[in-house]
């Protein structure tokens, strides 16, 4: 208690508090700590200790009719990302389908319409693949390892929304 003169009463004014409000109480003080120190950790130890988990195995992507009557068009509108991401052991084949009318290449392989391509990933590794759905002509697929431990699972997971992030 801060006493505000010779021979005055003591008062409850919370030192340099120019409005005369009352300090608040230490515990309440505390107690409000707690619950910032709570709401930041909360999603740190969720996001560490989840494991990571996706719907399918399989990222599926279908090259839809018209694309290449498109491209000779002029229309230079990638249909499929320019870089996708999997990992193994959780999500880790990658599936093509060709609904074009014309044949597609992807990597050393010629997809006839209709056909599709199913590629399963084993390990860790960034494969350039040539492919005519791509204005620029190449793909590239990221195979990451499978985060097993609670920092890698908290480090992919700030990986995949800073990726998302940034394609929006």
């Amino acid at each position: 208690m801060i006493s505000t003169g010779a021979g005055s009463a003591p008062s409850d004014v919370h030192p340099g508090n120019e409005v005369g409000l009352p300090a608040p109480p230490r515990k309440r003080r505390r107690g409000l700590f707690a619950i910032g120190v709570g709401a930041i950790l909360t999603p740190v130890v969720f996001g560490s200790l989840w494991p990571v988990t996706f719907a399918s195995r399989e990222e599926i992507f279908e090259i839809p009719k018209g694309t290449f009557a498109r491209h000779m068009a002029g229309d230079h509108h990638d249909i499929l990302p320019s870089e996708i991401d999997l990992v193994v052991g959780i999500h880790n084949v990658l599936t093509l389908k060709n609904s074009d009318d014309v044949p597609q290449t992807f990597g050393p392989t010629l997809l006839m319409p209709g056909q599709s391509l199913r590629i399963p990933f084993t390990r860790p590794s960034e494969n350039s693949f040539n492919c005519t759905a791509h204005t620029n002509g190449q793909l590239l697929v990221v195979v990451e390892a499978e985060p097993t431990w609670p920092w890698e699972r908290l480090a992919w997971r700030v990986r995949w929304l800073l990726r998302r992030w940034s394609t929006s």
